[in-house]
């Protein structure tokens, strides 16, 4: 299958100066970038007055909380997590977290994303829903959660034959697990070849606690333990000390920042320029789609940009190519996929997307970083495309019925909050 993208203004992330182009497909992957293509292809898109840019890649986030979505409102980290959400979940069934991820994957494609990483329950459901809608990403394997445990790496093997869906180890914190755990999940690591997806130092009771247990931060007990000998995402990162920096700088993977999760709990914000500036690879996620109402990633790449700017008072902190490449390159550097997905380049991946810049909010188009960053919303996208196939155009989902998954959910929700599902 060749596709043609014509005369877009591509924003590659590769060379920072914006440009007008073609883009040949092949299959899966992309083959030519350059002006007046004219060989014969099977499909031919009209980029005109479109923004080609690589599809974001979400670093951190809870799919199927979707089914959680305003609940637990207004409330602190600890007391939302422990007496609204751990509860409930205690209800979910495999059947709705598998729609209402689905649910969650329509909303990401939607707003521009091509690769999700989740972390959740019952994953063999969430990689069904993943391969259903054609949407690339790392799912965890929580073995140790389940009453069934299933060989996730196996399964997945199983039913992804173009190797879109990647399975990280994936324990939730080093507050809620045992050092005995961590020590299964980085063996476990080792011996599938993979890494590790686990929260870090989001809070400061968490700070409190693992201080209180091992006399250590949370950064220096997962050093201790040996969990960096494996790639890691590490989720949050707020609190981290100079120490702790001179540890990371050392990590393969990176931190996923998640603003808008951090910023709504009042966890506080992560020093993503810092970081940065010490060379450790930061993505931006969204975390759970229960904790910030949305997984648009262009909101959050907002609000990063809004967050740093008032942490250091400083309104030229960070620019906004450089949160580009942090929802796009250096995500894809989490995520070690680098050579792969993030970027626009001849023999990578075609996950790309097309966004209209002809619309009242986005008109004149002076600065385009400034634009897609701050301008731009997830529902200005207008077509997506995944591993070199079509996933929507013209907002239109391609490979799923997105009314039907709705109403399925939205009955579905009603039955699960209703009296009846909680007696």
């Amino acid at each position: 299958m060749k596709i043609l993208i014509k005369n877009s203004l591509v924003v590659d992330m590769e060379n920072e100066e914006p440009y007008i182009s073609d883009v040949l497909i092949e299959n899966d992957k992309i083959t030519k970038i350059e002006k007046n293509i004219t060989e014969q292809v099977d499909k031919v898109i009209d980029g005109t007055n479109k923004v080609l840019m690589p599809g974001l890649v979400n670093t951190h986030g809870h799919l199927g909380m979707s089914i959680f979505r305003t609940y637990g409102e207004n409330k602190q980290l600890m007391d939302w997590l422990n007496n609204y959400i751990l509860p409930k979940e205690q209800m979910l069934t495999k059947e709705l977290i598998h729609d209402f991820s689905l649910l969650s994957c329509i909303e990401a494609i939607k707003s521009g994303t091509t690769n999700v990483v989740n972390t959740y329950f019952s994953q063999e459901v969430v990689a069904d829903a993943y391969k259903e809608i054609g949407i690339r990403g790392i799912i965890g394997s929580t073995d140790s959660y389940q009453n069934n445990p299933i060989d996730l790496f196996e399964y997945v093997k199983n039913i992804d034959k173009e190797d879109m869906i990647k399975v990280y180890c994936d324990p939730h914190s080093p507050y809620t697990c045992s050092t005995e755990l961590l020590k299964e999940n980085i063996e476990n690591a080792k011996k599938h070849n993979t890494g590790i997806q686990i929260h870090l130092a989001e809070t400061q009771d968490e700070i409190d606690i693992i201080k209180k247990r091992y006399n250590l931060t949370p950064t220096e007990y997962l050093d201790s333990i040996g969990m960096f000998d494996v790639p890691v995402i590490l989720a949050h990162g707020i609190y981290i000390n100079e120490n702790d920096i001179e540890i990371l700088k050392k990590i393969k993977g990176g931190i996923s920042h998640n603003p808008i999760s951090n910023a709504k709990l009042a966890s506080g914000i992560c020093d993503v320029v810092n970081l940065r500036k010490n060379n450790i690879n930061v993505g931006i996620g969204t975390d759970g789609p229960c904790p910030t109402t949305s997984l648009d990633m262009f909101l959050e790449m907002k609000t990063c940009g809004y967050l740093q700017k008032l942490k250091y008072m400083d309104s030229s902190i960070i620019s906004s190519y450089d949160i580009l490449k942090m929802a796009t390159i250096e995500g894809a550097k989490v995520l070690c996929q680098e050579d792969e997905i993030g970027s626009i380049k001849v023999g990578k991946k075609a996950d790309l997307i097309l966004i209209d810049i002809q619309k009242p909010h986005l008109v004149p188009a002076l600065d385009i970083h400034s634009l897609l960053v701050y301008g731009v919303c997830g529902s200005d996208i207008d077509t997506v495309m995944i591993n070199g196939k079509i996933v929507m155009q013209n907002r239109v989902m391609i490979t799923i019925d997105e009314q039907e998954i709705m109403y399925k959910c939205e009955k579905s929700a009603k039955k699960f909050y209703s009296k009846e599902s909680l007696s």
